[in-house]
């Protein structure tokens, strides 16, 4: 059954998004879209409320790996109209000024490990969604665990005896084509972060690959593991 989520404060593991009442959200981003069989994200219909992230280390080529970030899709909507400026006959704006580009997305994080506080983290981005764009056709990327978190959640040792819960909160900033500054809602997404084992798993002395699942990520919401070629 088809239906779009009524986007409301969950608990602790639910999607969270919060309105940001200094700015009227023009820029909304939605619902976590499932990576589908393909993890082509293309159907906004379907998501996901979480995820989850093994750090156990693998071999592969002779060469020691370990997935650390989680890259997630998210599906957004510019509810600004495009509308075009006239003055005199003259076009001042044909309808594009009520774009929306985006430039850095700011990460904020609570972890339930207390021996580890992770900082702010602000990355750049290029993304820009065009006046009265829809969620069918429109989706945004977000790379939740930003360097420093995870190189210290890695470099810890409490997600080796047990998961801990990681929630990332972003928030997209950029300008309307205008040139009126615009940030969106916030959007807080909760990862499971657990080590399975510190030995690393070489499925190559099994004859194997690791199974990455459909997006090809070993440890993406799964454990670590090895499947036929």
């Amino acid at each position: 059954m088809k239906r779009r989520i009524p986007l409301q404060p969950l608990a602790l593991l639910g999607l969270l998004l919060a309105a940001c009442s200094a700015d009227p959200n023009h820029v909304v981003i939605l619902n976590a879209r499932a990576p589908g069989q393909n993890c082509d994200f293309s159907d906004d219909t379907k998501y996901v409320t979480d995820g989850s992230l093994d750090l156990r280390p693998y071999l592969e080529g002779g060469v020691t790996l370990a997935t650390t970030q989680y890259r997630q899709i998210f599906s957004w909507e510019n509810n600004l109209q495009r509308i075009q400026t006239s003055v005199n006959g003259q076009v001042l704006d044909n309808g594009t000024g009520n774009d929306f580009i985006a430039d850095s997305i700011v990460y904020e994080y609570q972890y339930t490990d207390p021996s580890i506080t992770l900082a702010t983290e602000t990355a750049n981005l290029r993304a820009v969604i065009t006046a009265g764009a829809q969620t069918t056709n429109n989706s945004v990327g977000a790379d939740l665990i930003q360097p420093a978190a995870s190189a210290a959640i890695a470099n810890s040792t409490a997600i080796d005896t047990k998961a801990q819960t990681l929630l990332v909160t972003f928030q997209i900033f950029g300008k309307l084509v205008a040139g009126n500054s615009l940030h969106t809602n916030k959007v807080t997404f909760p990862v499971s972060v657990v080590r399975s084992s510190t030995t690393p798993l070489d499925c190559g002395a099994l004859g194997l690959v690791p199974n990455g699942g459909p997006c090809g990520i070993p440890g993406r919401d799964q454990y670590v593991s090895c499947t036929k070629p």
